[in-house]
């Protein structure tokens, strides 16, 4: 199961659409999944879950928007148009915040105590797709830190420098591709922890990484099995 990956698009409607027009924009006979977005000032914004911002003092006071709508709250329409200050997980009155280094249609800030760094980032639908979000992509000669978090913390259980970063990169590098790995969660959901790489970058990379009580796993593209010696880092 993939999970903190970036999904592009605004809503994927699921089964029960209707293909007539509903007289009332917001409700609907749909269920819909709504992605996690923002609208701004004409600009569309993405939840980026891939990328950490390196200091969190780069987010300034300068609010570029606020949030008028949930439409994740509500909203049932498959025809619904969305418009600027809709978001869809974001609660009404949330700020949004100009980002050090960033033009406002790139990259924006909400503050949250639950994402590491105390914010959650929005990249605009353009500035996305430049971003290399892959583990593939990733400068691993420029790494000058590993952080390791349990998932859904935002506070650090564990800090790779020097050899410890070296190995650990080592090991992802070098494990085994095995796209058709199935989770042997026989005792329970496995154990879910992030990592994320501090290049000369202002934006981490961040990447999940799962440890089934069998075997150790993250997802690279497909799933890559890694040695049992990652666990010294995943179980200090």
């Amino acid at each position: 199961m993939r999970i903190l990956m970036i999904m592009m698009g605004i809503v994927v409607f699921l089964s029960g659409c209707s293909t007539s027009v509903d007289p009332n924009p917001i409700k609907g006979n749909s269920t819909i999944d709504w992605v996690d977005f923002v609208k701004l000032n004409g600009d569309s914004y993405t939840g980026l879950y891939g990328r950490v911002l390196k200091n969190p003092d780069d987010v300034t006071d300068e609010v570029v928007g606020e949030v008028k709508f949930k439409v994740g709250d509500v909203v049932t329409n498959p025809n619904y148009k969305t418009k600027a200050g809709d978001a869809a997980f974001l609660e009404i009155g949330t700020k949004l915040y100009r980002v050090n280094g960033y033009k406002s249609e790139e990259l924006i800030a909400a503050k949250d105590e639950n994402q590491i760094g105390g914010y959650r980032l929005y990249a605009g639908d353009d500035f996305v797709k430049t971003l290399q979000l892959h583990y593939k992509d990733m400068p691993k000669d420029k790494v000058e830190r590993v952080e390791l978090y349990h998932f859904d913390q935002a506070t650090p259980f564990n800090t790779l420098l020097n050899d410890d970063k070296e190995r650990f990169i080592e090991l992802l590098d070098h494990g085994k591709d095995t796209p058709n790995y199935r989770p042997q969660n026989k005792d329970g959901d496995p154990a879910y922890y992030q990592m994320v790489f501090y290049t000369d970058g202002p934006l981490g990379y961040a990447y999940s990484i799962a440890d089934d009580g069998v075997n150790v796993f993250f997802y690279p593209w497909d799933t890559r099995v890694v040695d049992d010696e990652v666990r010294n880092w995943l179980n200090p």
